[in-house]
C-alpha cells in the first residue's frame, strides 16, 4: 500500500510539472495587412501561469518583403534577437516589433532558438510560434482599367450569391494556414550573427546573416581594425581573430560562430588599407637618413678603434720587453 501511494505521488508530481510547462504559451499577432511602403507592428505574446523573468529568442522573416525598424530586439537582414520583459502583469510579455513593408508578397515570421525564463532563471518554455504576413502592392502597381468590362453584359444577378457564399469564404480562410504549417517545419536557426560591424569602416555588401564575406576599404590613416559581432542566440559563442594593427593592402579578419549543436559559420572581413605614397616616401627617406648616419659613425669609429688597438699592442710589447730586462738584471 505504501509503494502504491508513493508511485501515485510521483506520477502526480510529474503531471504537475508537465501542466506547469504547458501553461506557458506563445503567439505572434500581426496587426493589419500592409501595402508596400507602409509600417505595421508585430506582437509576440507570451502568457504563463508563473512569473516570467524575460524572453530571449530569435525571430526569422523574409527581408525582401518586410524590414525590421525597431522594438524590443536588435539585428536585421532577416534575423533579429528578441529580449523582452513582462509589464505590470508578471505572467504576460507583449513584445511589440515595428516593421516596414518593402516588397510585395508573403513573409513567414517565426520564433526560433529561444527560451522563456522564470524569475529564478529556470526555463518555462521554448517558443516556436509562426505567422504569415501578406504585403500588397502600391496603388502605382495596380494595372489601369482597360474598359474591357464594357463588353460584358450588365447582369448583376449572376453575381448576387458570390460574396455571401459561405463555402467559398471558408476556402479562402483555409489558405492562410498553409504558409504557417510549412514554416513550422523549418529547422531552428543556430550559429549565425545578427550584427557585424568593423571599426575601420562600413561593410560591403551590407550585412546580412546569410552573407559570409565582406570588404572594408580603409584610409591610409587607419592603423587598426576590430570586429564587433552579435550572435543570434545567447547560447552561441563567437570567436574573433585577425584584429589589431593594419598593414598596407589586404588584412583578413574573421568572426566564427559556434552553436550548441556544433553548427559553425565563419564571417570573413577583408580590410583593404590604402597606401600613402607620401608616407611611404618619408619612411624611405628616414630609413636612408638612418643608414647614412650609421655609415658616418662607422667611418669615425673605425679609425679610432684601429688607433686604440695599435696603442694596446705597443703598450703590451713595451711591458713584455721591460719584464724581460728586469729578469736579466736579477740573474746578474
Amino acid at each position: 500500500m505504501k509503494i502504491s501511494t508513493f508511485g501515485i505521488a510521483l506520477a502526480a508530481a510529474a503531471l504537475m510539472q508537465l501542466i506547469a510547462f504547458a501553461d506557458t504559451t506563445d503567439s505572434i499577432i500581426i496587426n493589419g495587412t500592409p501595402a508596400v511602403g507602409e509600417n505595421f507592428t508585430v506582437t509576440v505574446k507570451i502568457e504563463s501561469d508563473s512569473d516570467i523573468g524575460y524572453l530571449n529568442s530569435s525571430l526569422e522573416y523574409d527581408d525582401s518583403v518586410i524590414e525590421f525598424t525597431g522594438g524590443d530586439a536588435w539585428g536585421g537582414g532577416g534575423l533579429i534577437t528578441l529580449y523582452s520583459f513582462p509589464g505590470e502583469d508578471s505572467g504576460v510579455i507583449d513584445c511589440v516589433l515595428n516593421f516596414t513593408a518593402v516588397g510585395e508578397g508573403d513573409s513567414s515570421i517565426t520564433l526560433t532558438n529561444g527560451y522563456v525564463f522564470s524569475t529564478d532563471g529556470s526555463v518555462l518554455a521554448q517558443p516556436a510560434s509562426s505567422a504569415s504576413v501578406h504585403v500588397e502592392g502600391t496603388a502605382e502597381d495596380t494595372p489601369p482599367d482597360t474598359n474591357d468590362s464594357a463588353d460584358v453584359p450588365d447582369d448583376t444577378s449572376a453575381y448576387e450569391n458570390v460574396p455571401t457564399d459561405p463555402t467559398e469564404s471558408e476556402a479562402v480562410d483555409d489558405t492562410t494556414d498553409i504558409p504557417q504549417q510549412t514554416q513550422l517545419q523549418q529547422p531552428v536557426v543556430q550559429g549565425y550573427l545578427i550584427g557585424l560591424t568593423c571599426t575601420a569602416g562600413e561593410l560591403s555588401p551590407e550585412f546580412s546573416y546569410d552573407t559570409f564575406e565582406y570588404t572594408v576599404n580603409a584610409d591610409s590613416s587607419c592603423e587598426t581594425a576590430d570586429l564587433n559581432a552579435t550572435a543570434a542566440a545567447f547560447s552561441d559563442t563567437v570567436t574573433i581573430s585577425g584584429g589589431g594593427e593594419l598593414d598596407y593592402g589586404e588584412n583578413i579578419l574573421t568572426a566564427t560562430v559556434t552553436a550548441e549543436d556544433g553548427t559553425v559559420n565563419t564571417y570573413t572581413v577583408k580590410v583593404i588599407r590604402a597606401k600613402d605614397e607620401n608616407g611611404n616616401k618619408s619612411d624611405k627617406n628616414n630609413s636612408s637618413k638612418k643608414d647614412s648616419t650609421e655609415d658616418r659613425y662607422k667611418k669615425l669609429l673605425n679609425p679610432a678603434l684601429a688607433i686604440i688597438l695599435i696603442t694596446l699592442i705597443v703598450a703590451l710589447f713595451i711591458v713584455i720587453n721591460w719584464t724581460m730586462k728586469l729578469g736579466k738584471k736579477k740573474k746578474k
